[in-house]
């Protein structure tokens, strides 16, 4: 086996060769249904707790207490997570996953009709999406892990790129539209057993309980190449050593923190995002038109990264486009207005595109089937941990702290506190990519061959 910082098919593996793997075809279709509905579910359940109730500030909090809710089963569960996905049969794990994901989107219409009381209804939505966010972090590791033992060699990039342009292109946006034509055919009600957000949530529901039909009985192979089982170790032991792996592999342990910071650049973007606009010069259109530029730019990364992987191995290109996203979101802090500011956000998203490509993808050749799993749920765990701390503390400094007195000599100025956190979480992604720029020199503990 090639280590982390090795080659992972120079030049990039064609689509053809992952889609000629019928497992992974039915794991992909699987992957695809499974991304929809994840994103429907995070529209749904968010806009049913804010229907339940009446009033602006009780809306917000309702809509915005759901989608909270579901980070928090990464601070808690996430590397744990892992473990079951090294420990039990993956099929199975992921079968049953699906399966109670299914029930628990369709108690939520239920309940909130079969009560009849919003507190109920809230409370029973937020706590299904606790719970479905928790399980959906077992089943995740559980997919990553697997993927790799479906694919002929040098097709686990063209994999990772089907999955993730499914996952961050497609997928959100057929559940945007989805969502919009059930408004127009079930009227502007968002609860109920005929409401658009009902209706969404069953249709939801389905897709996870094909998905679980398609896992148990059509797709075997995910359980092969991979003993299930404890191999004597506690859950903690487990544990331990899963970040002790971590730990002693240099190229596993640097793209693991490169992958968690970037994850911690897109919370300051997405927590000052905003405030920059404002500070630009515009509004919640040039908020939008800017996330946009920058959606636009991680499914171009997605699609195009194999092209740029010529004279470089995957773990310089990865280090590179890390170091790329930090200079064009350092280059945005600094932008006058949307004009230079919309290719900066799409520059940005295409160096992280391609980092996270690689970055996942070095994960799945270079680390053995029996941690697999383990090494996945630290990197979605952290990533998620990061992401809700860096939105958490940079829009609360950005709405307290207002803008900064600036004194150079005679001239006097006043620079937004939104532009200074984004100039910062820049640089530090450029210092993270440069340094490490080449693969470390492995120690004795480093990826086995």
């Amino acid at each position: 086996m090639k280590g982390i910082a090795g080659d992972h098919g120079r030049g990039g593996a064609h689509i053809a060769a992952a889609l000629h793997s019928r497992p992974f075809r039915r794991l992909w279709l699987v992957l695809s249904l499974s991304s929809l509905g994840d994103w429907l579910g995070l529209l749904a359940t968010s806009s049913f707790a804010a229907g339940e109730v009446t009033g602006a500030t009780a809306k917000g909090a309702a809509f915005g207490g759901v989608i909270a809710v579901r980070l928090l089963p990464a601070l808690v569960l996430g590397p744990w997570a892992g473990v079951l996905a090294d420990r039990l049969d993956r099929r199975h794990t992921m079968a049953l996953c699906d399966a109670l994901r299914g029930v628990l989107f369709v108690s939520i219409p239920v309940v909130g009709v079969a009560s009849g009381d919003a507190a109920v209804a809230v409370g029973w939505t937020v706590a299904a999406a606790l719970v479905i966010e928790a399980v959906g972090m077992v089943w995740a590791p559980a997919k990553d892990a697997a993927v790799p033992n479906l694919l002929p060699a040098g097709a686990l990039e063209a994999a990772n790129q089907l999955s993730l342009a499914t996952t961050y292109g497609l997928a959100p946006v057929l559940a945007a539209l989805f969502m919009a034509a059930l408004h127009g055919l079930a009227g502007a009600g968002t609860s109920g057993w005929a409401g658009a957000t009902g209706l969404a949530l069953y249709f939801n529901a389905g897709t996870f309980f094909a998905n679980a039909l398609v896992v148990l009985f059509g797709i075997p192979q995910i359980s092969r190449g991979h003993r299930a089982g404890s191999s004597g170790r506690t859950l903690p032991q487990a544990l331990a050593e899963g970040w002790h792996y971590v730990w002693r592999s240099p190229s596993v342990r640097v793209v693991v923190s490169r992958i968690v910071l970037a994850f911690g650049g897109a919370g300051v973007v997405i927590g000052t995002g905003e405030f920059f606009a404002r500070a630009a010069g515009g509004g919640e259109a040039t908020f939008s038109l800017l996330f946009a530029a920058l959606f636009a730019g991680v499914a171009g990364g997605v699609i195009g990264a194999p092209l740029l992987r010529v004279r470089r191995t995957g773990y310089r290109l990865f280090q590179a486009t890390l170091t790329a996203a930090g200079g064009f979101l350092a280059a945005l802090a600094l932008s006058p207005g949307l004009a230079v500011a919309m290719p900066l956000c799409a520059g940005m998203g295409t160096g992280a595109g391609i980092a996270f490509l690689e970055g996942w993808t070095l994960l799945g050749d270079g680390v053995p089937d029996r941690i697999r799993g383990r090494v996945f749920s630290f990197v979605e765990a952290g990533g998620r941990l990061a992401l809700l701390l860096a939105i958490s503390l940079s829009s609360l400094l950005v709405g307290v702290g207002g803008p900064l007195s600036v004194h150079i000599g005679h001239l006097t100025g006043e620079v937004p506190v939104a532009r200074l956190l984004l100039f910062a979480a820049g640089a530090g992604l450029v210092v993270a990519g440069l340094v490490y720029a080449r693969p470390p020199t492995p120690s004795g503990d480093g990826p086995p061959r």
